[in-house]
C-alpha cells in the first residue's frame, strides 16, 4: 500500500500548479507588454512637451532680456514649490542654457544637441530643434520614475495572486471531489457487497469512465455467486455422500463388536471403532471447512452472543465426558449483540471449546466467558505453546505441542469464519493472568 495515491489530490494539485504557472506566465507577459507600452507614452509624453514648449519659450526669449544665466520661464501664477517629473532647458547652437524649468540645473544637461530620443546617465532626453536650427529645447525625464510606475503595475498584478491562487484552489478541490464523487459511491458499492448480498451494483447516473469498471465488477459478483453457490453445494452434498456411509459403518462396526464380545478379535474390532471415530470428526471438521471458505459468515444479521455461548455450553455439558469441564461466565446482565451469522459464530465457538476440551488439562475447567465489548474468550489450563508454535496454529492440519489427538483444522476453521464476519481472532499461551494454558479470543463488529 505504499505505492498508494490519490486521484483526487493529484488531480487538483495539477489543475492548481497548472493555473498558477499559467498565471504567472500570463503576468510576465502582461509586464513585457506595460513595460513598452509606458516607454511609448513617457516618450510621447517628452516629444510632445518638446514640441510645445519651443515655441512658447522663444516668445518668452523674445519679451525678456537674455542675462545669459539660464533663467527660469516666468509663471503668470503663483506656482508652489513642486517636484516636476519632466524638465527642460533651451539651449542655442553653442549650448548655452538660455531658459530653464524649475528643476533643471543652471549648467547644460549632457545630452548632445540633436534632434531625437537619447539616453544618458539615469536619464531619457528628447531635443527638438527650431528649422533655422539656431535654438533646440530638450525635455527629460528620470528613468527611474519609468521604473517607478512600472513596479506599481507589476505589484498590482501580482498581489491579487495571494487571493485569487487560493480560491481558485478551493474552487478546483470542490469541483474535482464532485466530479470523482462517483467513484466513492462505486467503491461504498463493492465495500457492502458479501456473501448474501452479490447483487449487481446499479449503473445509473455513472460517467462514462466508471461503466466498464462498473460492468466488469458486475460480471465478477455475477461469477463469484455461481462460484459460492457451488461450494455451498458441494459442502451439502458431500454431508450427505460422507456422513452417511462412515455412520453405516459405524453401525455395523457396533454389531459386530457385539458380536465378538470375549473373542480375540473384540479388542481390533474397538481399534477400528476408534479409527472410524476419528474418521468421522475429520469429515465434520472438513466439511465446516468447505462451508466456512464458501462464505457462510457472511451473511450479517444481530446475534445474541451471551445466548450463543449458554446454548453450546448446555450442550457440552449434556456429554457425560464433559460434564463438570466446562464453566459460562458472562460479564453483563444485558444482551451482547454482534453483526454475524449465528450458524457461523455457533461452529467457530464450537470448535475453540473443542479444542479446549481435547487439548487443556483435566485438572482445570475449560472457561467460557462472554464480554460486553462482543468478544468471547475460551481459555484452558495446560502447558505454554511455544511462540513459534503460536504463528501457525491458524495453519490448515497444524496442532499445538499437545498429544490428544486432532485433526489440526479447528483454528483454520475459527480463523475463516472471524474474518468473514469482520471481526479478529486473537491467541494468547500463556493465557491473560496466568502463567500457563491457552486462551483464544473472538472480537466481532457492532450491531449499528
Amino acid at each position: 500500500m505504499s505505492d498508494a495515491w490519490s486521484l483526487s489530490r493529484r488531480l487538483s494539485g495539477a489543475l492548481i500548479l497548472g493555473i498558477a504557472v499559467l498565471w504567472i506566465v500570463a503576468v510576465l507577459s502582461a509586464v513585457v507588454v506595460v513595460r513598452d507600452e509606458l516607454n511609448e507614452v513617457f516618450d510621447s509624453a517628452l516629444q510632445e512637451m518638446a514640441q510645445r514648449l519651443l515655441p512658447l519659450a522663444i516668445d518668452d526669449l523674445r519679451d525678456e532680456d537674455d542675462d545669459g544665466d539660464g533663467r527660469e520661464i516666468d509663471h503668470a501664477a503663483n506656482v508652489p514649490e513642486h517636484e516636476e517629473y519632466l524638465v527642460y532647458q533651451l539651449r542655442d547652437a553653442s549650448g548655452r542654457v538660455l531658459l530653464r524649468s524649475h528643476d533643471a540645473s543652471t549648467k547644460p544637461f549632457p545630452v548632445p544637441l540633436r534632434p531625437g530620443f537619447t539616453d544618458v546617465e539615469g536619464w531619457r532626453a528628447y531635443t527638438e530643434r527650431t528649422t533655422d536650427g539656431r535654438l533646440y529645447i530638450q525635455v527629460l525625464d528620470r528613468q527611474a520614475h519609468r521604473r517607478e510606475a512600472l513596479l506599481e503595475t507589476v505589484v498590482w498584478l501580482v498581489a491579487p495572486l495571494a487571493l485569487l491562487i487560493p480560491l481558485a484552489g478551493l474552487i478546483i478541490v470542490l469541483v474535482v471531489r464532485r466530479v470523482l464523487a462517483p467513484i466513492a459511491g462505486v467503491r461504498e458499492a463493492i465495500r457492502d457487497r458479501g456473501g448474501s448480498d452479490l447483487a449487481p451494483i446499479p449503473g445509473d447516473g455513472m460517467p462514462v469512465e466508471l461503466v466498464p469498471i462498473v460492468d466488469d465488477v458486475n460480471r465478477l459478483m455475477r461469477r463469484l455467486a455461481k462460484a459460492l453457490e457451488s461450494e455451498r453445494s458441494f459442502a451439502a452434498n458431500s454431508a450427505h455422500e460422507l456422513r452417511t456411509p462412515v455412520a453405516a459403518a459405524l453401525a455395523q462396526l457396533s454389531r459386530l463388536t457385539e458380536e465378538l464380545k470375549g473373542t480375540a478379535g473384540a479388542a481390533r474390532a474397538d481399534r477400528i471403532a476408534d479409527i472410524l471415530r476419528g474418521l468421522a470428526r475429520t469429515v465434520e471438521k472438513l466439511l465446516q471447512l468447505a462451508r466456512a471458505e464458501a462464505g457462510i459468515a457472511l451473511r450479517r444479521e444481530p446475534v445474541d452472543l451471551v445466548q450463543v455461548a449458554e446454548l453450546l455450553v448446555e450442550e457440552f455439558r449434556r456429554d457425560g465426558r464433559y460434564a463438570d469441564r466446562i464453566r459460562l461466565e458472562v460479564e453483563t446482565d444485558r444482551d451482547v449483540l454482534a453483526m454475524t451469522d449465528i450458524d457461523a459464530i455457533a461452529i467457530a465457538v464450537r470448535n475453540l471449546i473443542e479444542n479446549a476440551l481435547v487439548h487443556g488439562s483435566a485438572e482445570e475447567p475449560v472457561r467460557v466467558s462472554v464480554a460486553p465489548d462482543r468478544s468471547i474468550a475460551v481459555t484452558n489450563a495446560g502447558p505454554v505453546v511455544p511462540p513459534e508454535r503460536m504463528a501457525v496454529l491458524t495453519d490448515r492440519f497444524e496442532r499445538g505441542a499437545a498429544k490428544a489427538s486432532g485433526s489440526g483444522l479447528g483454528l483454520a476453521i475459527v480463523a475463516s469464519i472471524v474474518r468473514q464476519a469482520g471481526g479478529s481472532l486473537e491467541l494468547h499461551s500463556p493465557a491473560p493472568g496466568s502463567g500457563s494454558g491457552f486462551a483464544a479470543v473472538i472480537r466481532l463488529p457492532e450491531t449499528s
